[in-house]
């Protein structure tokens, strides 16, 4: 690593270990990025928006970078690659970071946004959701609270090589910057709307396989309920139940 990209990393460590905004402020930054998101997007057009793009992301990482870190995460980065992602796979987690060696042996790092979970909250009549702590109103509140999470996530790797949500720093880091106060999240996942359709694992049902109707036991819920149906493992029959 270079002196430059050694210092610049350093400045972010400081920055992060050392900053303090007050609350008013912290509250200011937020709706200026909403604000920015909203015009500048041309997916999000409101706070319960219905499509995104990873450039929206991108948009959202310039935005806090500028107004939380005076663009130290973007020069800690260097010539290092950030790309993201939207992703359909995870259930249960609202986002990730991690660090990789690209193909031509050079460090990138990926945040990744559980999309599915963010388009299944916020409906009429959900329960309050919360996203590190903080009730949010809508999917773009929502969105935020992840990607804050995120980006705590991006600073230690870049700092310390290492991130740990349920550590001190971890937490202490998005307290201060981003009004944190868990590192957790209560988003609606598929299992909970399954059950409050009155499925779960074990639960019968009648679905459709290759145009007929079939009837079997749900064992596994995930985007989809997965069913299986016949009288043996070998004969055994998978169909997905939409939730």
């Amino acid at each position: 690593m270079n002196p430059a990209d050694l210092v610049a990393i350093t400045n972010l460590e400081h920055a992060v270990l050392c900053m303090r905004p007050a609350e008013a402020i912290v509250q200011q930054h937020f709706r200026q990025i909403q604000e920015e998101l909203l015009t500048r997007s041309s997916n999000l057009k409101e706070k319960n928006f219905t499509a995104i793009s990873s450039s929206d992301l991108d948009l959202l990482f310039c935005a806090y970078d500028e107004h939380f870190l005076a663009r130290l995460c973007k020069s800690a980065l260097g010539a290092r690659a950030l790309r993201f992602r939207l992703s359909r796979k995870m259930t249960r987690v609202g986002g990730s970071t991690r660090r990789s060696i690209d193909h031509d042996g050079a460090e990138c790092y990926e945040i990744a946004i559980a999309i599915d979970m963010l388009f299944s909250c916020f409906r009429e009549n959900d329960r309050r959701i919360t996203v590190c702590g903080v009730q949010c109103e809508n999917r773009l509140e929502g969105l935020q609270r992840i990607f804050e999470h995120e980006v705590v996530h991006l600073i230690e790797m870049l700092c310390w090589r290492d991130s740990d949500c349920a550590a001190p720093r971890f937490q202490n880091i998005s307290a201060r910057l981003f009004l944190h106060r868990a590192h957790t999240h209560a988003l609606v996942t598929q299992t909970e709307r399954a059950a409050q359709a009155g499925i779960g694992v074990g639960s019968h049902v009648t679905f459709i396989f290759e145009g007929r109707r079939k009837t079997g036991c749900v064992n596994r819920i995930t985007k989809h309920a997965t069913v299986l149906s016949g009288g043996s493992r070998r004969q055994a029959l998978f169909g997905r139940l939409a939730i």
